[in-house]
């Protein structure tokens, strides 16, 4: 799927739509979904690319103003299959936390490529994209599950950080659905949060 095409699949589902509709919205397709001859994100970019699995994939966040020096939250959209279930109609937990951790993911490389232009800009670096190797490692991951995902179906993952020292990065998600009560109404349903630590490996920061 497209790049365009996965925006618009989402731009179908009301609540989504509304999402993305909002002023100053920055959207594509996480990196993490494009196959790299180094196996990185082999994951998220071919064992869970299918219809049965997550069918798409797009981010969002709102543009940074000239003076941040980061982008502070990062939501991903994505739309899964009953491929992953744990139990009937239902994702399987560790898929959750898979879930949980690409979006902290997804939002530290949206600040390291942030990071590497805002360098380029100062002529501190060049190319369009940060060199491989700067990435951040997760330390730990704690998981706390309120209500089931049900599947098949559509989520969103917001990813924030809460905290940084040195090296070290304090991120917090959190998985919603919107469960519909009618064609004009939905609810939201916190499915899921997770609080997690990365760490920058030594020697990484340009």
């Amino acid at each position: 799927m497209a790049s365009g095409d996965h925006k618009a699949h989402f731009m179908r589902i009301p609540w989504a739509a509304t999402l993305l509709s909002k002023p100053n919205t920055i959207t594509r397709v996480p990196g993490s979904r494009t196959p790299k001859r180094s196996t990185e994100d082999s994951l998220f970019a071919l064992t869970l690319k299918s219809s049965q699995t997550f069918d798409a994939c797009i981010c969002y966040y709102k543009r940074p103003g000239p003076s941040d020096d980061r982008i502070q939250e990062v939501s991903t959209l994505i739309t899964i299959g009953d491929g992953l279930n744990g139990h009937p109609a239902i994702l399987h937990g560790g898929m959750v936390a898979a879930i949980l951790d690409e979006s902290m993911g997804i939002l530290q490389s949206a600040n390291h490529e942030r990071g590497h232009l805002l360098r380029v800009g100062k002529g501190l670096a060049q190319g369009e994209l940060p060199p491989h190797g700067l990435g951040s490692f997760t330390a730990y991951l704690n998981v706390r599950y309120l209500k089931p995902v049900q599947t098949p179906g559509s989520l969103v993952c917001t990813a924030r950080y809460t905290r940084q020292e040195g090296r070290k990065e304090w991120i917090e998600a959190v998985v919603k659905q919107f469960v519909a009560h009618g064609e004009d109404e939905s609810e939201e349903v916190v499915c899921a949060i997770g609080e997690a630590l990365f760490v920058e490996p030594k020697g990484s920061r340009l």
